[in-house]
């Protein structure tokens, strides 16, 4: 339990008391008391809240089905690169529709490790070709590595962004379409 505790605790970014006290009681990692820890939530707009660490939430747990289309980036003249995750939402007849809001996520920011924990829910579909955006990241200033994690469970997804160095982020979501964006100061 240990040794899983502390792996949780480090792709996670909370403590490994909080993860090994959450899955002795059979708590799932998503509804850990994370409050010793720093938890922000997400705002639907950019407002400069750049931060160094801690954890990020942000999004609607009602949604159930999320489609991801595509992860991007781009250097931005005013000092950041910005990170986007395109959302779309899947109708029962498994054809794409438009996603007002994006699901729940999380977004750990881990500057001791210099890298980016992301976690979705809502039984996310991968819609995007993981060779493109692999690609795509080797020309980032900031990103070092981008690895995508298999869907173990049906409900969420996790990827992570290794960084080159520890730096503020921000990250909120934007809706007309759903989409979740990271800004990685450049300085």
């Amino acid at each position: 339990m240990v040794a899983l505790s502390s792996r949780w605790s480090r792709l996670f970014g909370v403590s490994a008391a909080c993860v090994a006290a959450a899955l002795s009681n059979g708590v799932a990692l998503g509804s850990v008391d994370t409050s010793a820890q720093r938890v922000f939530q997400a705002t639907g707009k950019k407002n400069q809240r750049y931060l160094t660490d801690g954890v990020v939430v942000g999004g609607d747990s009602a949604i159930q089905s999320v489609r991801i289309k595509e992860i991007r980036r781009a250097s931005n003249p005013q000092g950041f690169e910005r990170i986007v995750i395109d959302l779309e939402a899947s109708r029962a007849d498994g054809e794409p529709t438009a996603l007002e809001r994006a699901p729940y996520y999380q977004v750990s920011i881990n500057p001791e490790e210099r890298r980016l924990i992301y976690t979705l829910w809502g039984k996310p579909q991968l819609d995007f070709q993981a060779a493109k955006v692999v690609a795509a990241f080797k020309k980032s200033p900031v990103v070092q590595s981008v690895e995508f994690l298999p869907l173990v469970h049906g409900d969420q997804w996790t990827f992570v962004l290794n960084l080159k160095s520890g730096r503020p982020v921000e990250v909120f979501d934007l809706s007309g379409p759903a989409r979740i964006i990271t800004d990685i100061r450049l300085k």
